[in-house]
């Protein structure tokens, strides 16, 4: 009988053990399975900037492995991948600089990145962002403005009408008096040949 209790007492034990570690092994195993993700960063998912970033750094929820590591940025409009880097590890902040002869304006953007997870797993994911500096808006405007100014000083086809029969008046009566004058001088010159004659 007591060897009875003893033997059931240690199979008690046993199976509390290995309950113990299954269940210890059942809490650690999301945490090691878990890949790095992104919490943060110069851009979050749909931020709307004023120009495009001259870098752009993300931040991971873990430090990823160096290596097999790479940002692209694409154009959401036309699908096009403007560039692609290799991206400079700092901690849990990865980094990517805007190549110089990159110089994307207004528009839709999409980071793709693909890392080394901590844990050793591939990575992938990306972030939407859009650039709206306003400049482009109020050259806009502008030209606008500047249309709206121009048909405002521009001449209507009635008044360049009414000015055109104002010039051919005016035109008429100079060129009336023109008239007048030449008469004159003729007759004037008239005259004096025939007093010339009268008095011989």
């Amino acid at each position: 009988m007591i060897q009875s209790s003893i033997h059931l007492g240690r199979t008690l034990t046993a199976g509390a053990l290995v309950a113990g570690l299954g269940l210890s092994s059942a809490l650690l195993a999301p945490v090691a399975s878990a890949h790095d993700t992104a919490i943060g960063g110069s851009i979050t998912e749909g931020d709307v900037l004023d120009e495009f970033p001259e870098e752009i750094t993300i931040e991971f929820s873990a430090i990823p492995r160096d290596g097999f590591n790479n940002f692209a940025v694409t154009d959401q409009a036309t699908g096009e991948v403007l560039f692609s880097e290799e991206p400079e590890i700092n901690e849990r902040e990865l980094t990517i600089t805007t190549p110089e002869d990159q110089d994307p304006g207004n528009g839709d953007y999409m980071l793709g990145f693909q890392i080394t997870s901590s844990d050793g797993h591939a990575t992938r994911g990306g972030i939407s962002f859009s650039v709206e500096s306003g400049e482009e808006t109020a050259s806009a405007s502008e030209t606008a403005n500047g249309a709206a100014d121009d048909s405002e000083g521009a001449e209507t086809p009635a008044e360049a009408a009414e000015e055109a029969e104002g010039m051919s008046t005016w035109m008429k009566w100079a060129l009336a008096g023109v008239g007048v004058l030449a008469v004159i001088a003729v007759l004037a010159v008239m005259l004096a040949k025939r007093r010339g004659y009268d008095a011989e």
